[in-house]
């Protein structure tokens, strides 16, 4: 019994990565490297094994936080589009992601927006406050899209103690 509870991940490790990282990063022609599309989903229970694994390897009480903090994430989504693979229609694809998390309620926590690039962080809260999705929106006109989702169980004290990490004076 106990070999089939160290085979088990293993198995499901193994069957998840195929299917995971078959849409993972699209080659491209040796004339235009800088050209990527990546679609990735990792799913939550990988997330939560790389903290294990990770929390067996720190001395350091920064990295012990960092750690603390991955074990509240779940299910993530990434999406890039790069060069060749940016399309007019990804702009368009931004403005209906953002209009989709307006319509299900996502508050915006942050926005930035340049003559040359959009960034979006909005977030869904549950009933008690917590911070059940994270979304993240990157836009660099003409050059590059970014969509990144995550599901989580973050406060805002968790991401006040990040950003205060990050304070520079």
């Amino acid at each position: 019994m106990k070999n089939f509870r160290l085979i088990f991940p293993l198995l499901t490790i193994l069957l998840i990565s195929n299917t995971t990282f078959a849409a993972a990063p699209e080659t491209t022609t040796p004339d235009d490297i800088s050209s990527s599309k990546i679609n990735l989903w990792i799913p939550g229970f990988l997330m939560k094994m790389a903290a294990e694994i990770a929390d067996d390897h720190v001395d350091d009480e920064e990295d012990e936080q960092a750690i603390n903090l991955l074990r509240k994430f779940g299910n993530t989504t990434i999406c890039i589009r790069e060069g060749e693979y940016y399309k007019d229609r990804t702009d368009k694809k931004m403005t209906r992601k953002l209009d989709r998390m307006e319509r299900k309620n996502y508050s915006e926590l942050m926005s930035v927006i340049t003559a040359e690039e959009q960034v979006n962080i909005s977030i869904k809260e549950n009933k008690k406050g917590k911070i059940k999705r994270m979304v993240v929106l990157v836009d660099e006109k003409d050059n590059t899209y970014v969509f990144l989702k995550m599901n989580c169980k973050l406060s805002i004290d968790d991401i006040s103690k990040v950003c205060s990490q990050f304070t520079y004076d």
